[in-house]
């Protein structure tokens, strides 16, 4: 399938595009305003100071640069510590397991299934009035509040006493992290033009959060168990880096490109006006209820996620078990968890750049998913004995990430437009992330251990159904793009001339006529 090229073209340099205004100061009034885009307002303002053409004028590569090389050193770094931490946060569990927790805390039968899955049902109920408060008030204030709060979360899980205080913990983890995935979507959308954002989806969604939990765990081996426990400890040391990148994340990231205090005037509109190609504007505060319905009525909409979803949350809850279950000891356990996150993530950050490359995020996104066939393919048949040929399988499969990255974030991310229906979209992707998640783990039964053929199979069936949805994506992209040309046309004929690009309108994907979708 053969990626359409935007109307705006994004490969062009922004800086020598004909000079005309982007907004119109008179047309801002304050009827209006909450209309359009945050950056409309802002580059109003910049319209009508004395030192408006310097601050319009357009920009050098060196300047574009320099804006670009911030976002990259303060924006990227701070997201990709609050999302590490969110996963570390939620593969802790795993390697707990091998530290006593089952037994210091008598879980039996499903207990320790439905504490890997507790967490996803408090993630549905909260994701969208998360989501909204991210549109209502400043995104890195609010980012760095829930990062805060669930490293309190993760300290508090130290102290818990039974299957009921554990399961307290993860309902309230799921609570804080409810919104993280649609908290950095927004971000790298409003950020980064579309050619930026899959290599930048990739780092800041790392799997990372295998090797730092593997690097601590292994050296918590040589900690001898004195008044607290090993797994004590490690949420313990866990919940406290979770407060301090909370504590970063809330003074140094901006609510949007127009109020980073480490930007100069000059600078903020560069950032802004950069991205204008990309079509899917800032922010807006004003929650719109079209977009909304817009967003519930859309096919693509709902052709995302959970078939990708299940088999990654049995992994991340059971393949220390898996793993322990070939006979290695506890050491080697926590050790071998560290290439799993190595390979998820390499995985993945190869796979956004073939997409770029190549133009075709869905043609490389499957390709990722016939991988992860092949590794469940090779568990289910290669036996328990062959020790070397099954953790080879499993590695494989770690390969899950890719597709999740590609598909479920970075298409995503340059496909919707309209902060609100960004929001709705961005949460209806969060909820196939947790259905799937709270699905995965109760495929693997445990009188089924250590074959675990019920969760093998499941991931056979819902890798299959993956690409069959990704492929149907496609071509409702395809479809709707030739539609949109057909309508140009007729359009630029009638262009209202009301003084505001349409990239600052607030529209939707299907309300701006020049937006053309990534497939």
């Amino acid at each position: 399938m053969s990626n359409n090229t935007l109307h705006l073209d994004e490969e062009k340099n922004v800086h020598q595009e004909p000079q005309v205004l982007d907004v119109n100061p008179a047309d801002l009034t304050e009827d209006n305003i909450e209309r359009y885009d945050v950056a409309a307002e802002f580059l109003a303002k910049i319209a009508q100071r004395e030192d408006a053409a310097l601050l319009l004028a357009p920009w050098t590569p060196e300047e574009e640069k320099a804006v670009k090389r911030k976002l990259d050193l303060i924006v990227m770094p701070l997201l990709w510590l609050a999302n590490l931490m969110s996963g570390t946060d939620k593969v802790l569990l795993g390697t707990a397991v091998t530290f006593g927790l089952k037994t210091d805390l008598n879980l039996v039968g499903q207990q320790y299934s439905w504490a890997n899955s507790a967490i996803y049902f408090t993630c549905i109920a909260f994701v969208f009035p998360q989501s909204w408060i991210f549109q209502k008030f400043s995104i890195g204030k609010t980012i760095g509040v829930n990062v805060f709060f669930y490293g309190i979360t993760t300290f508090g899980t130290s102290a818990v006493k039974n299957f009921a205080g554990l399961i307290v913990c993860r309902l309230f983890l799921g609570a804080f992290e409810g919104a993280g995935h649609s908290a950095t979507g927004i971000v790298i959308s409003m950020w980064w033009k579309k050619s930026e954002q899959p290599w930048r989806t990739g780092i800041m969604f790392s799997t990372l959060s295998s090797v730092v939990n593997g690097l601590l765990s292994y050296a918590l081996q040589f900690y001898n168990p004195g008044p607290i426990a090993r797994w004590r400890l490690l949420f313990v040391l866990m919940g406290c880096f979770s407060v301090c990148v909370g504590i970063a994340n809330f003074f140094c990231v901006p609510a949007n490109p127009t109020e980073a205090w480490w930007l100069t005037d000059r600078q903020k509109v560069i950032a802004i006006r950069r991205t204008a190609s990309n079509q899917t504007g800032v922010m807006n505060h004003k929650i719109k209820w079209d977009q909304i319905k817009e967003a519930l009525l859309d096919v693509k909409t709902w052709i995302i996620n959970v078939s990708l979803n299940i088999p990654n949350g049995g992994l991340i809850g059971f393949n220390s078990l898996i793993v322990q279950s070939l006979g290695y000891s506890v050491k080697e356990v926590t050790l071998l968890a560290v290439p799993t996150g190595v390979i998820s993530w390499l995985s993945s950050l190869f796979f956004a750049r073939l997409s770029t490359k190549t133009r075709q995020p869905v043609l490389c996104t499957i390709a990722a998913v016939l991988i992860c066939l092949a590794g469940t393919i090779m568990l289910k048949e290669i036996p328990r004995t062959n020790k070397g040929g099954s953790l080879a399988a499993l590695f494989i499969m770690y390969c899950y990430w890719a597709p999740y990255i590609i598909f479920g974030s970075s298409i995503i991310y340059a496909n919707i437009s309209g902060t609100s229906k960004k929001v709705a979209v961005y949460g209806i992707s969060y909820w196939g992330y947790c259905v799937g998640n709270l699905i995965g783990p109760q495929t693997f039964r445990a009188n089924e251990a250590p074959l675990y053929n019920s969760a093998v199979l499941s991931m056979l069936i819902f890798y299959c159904l993956s690409i069959f949805f990704i492929a149907l994506y496609g071509v409702l992209c395809w479809q709707a793009n030739k539609k949109k040309e057909k309508q140009e046309a007729e359009w630029l004929a009638n262009r209202p001339n009301d003084g505001i690009a349409e990239e600052w309108k607030d529209l939707t994907d299907k309300q701006n006529p020049l937006f053309r979708y990534s497939y």
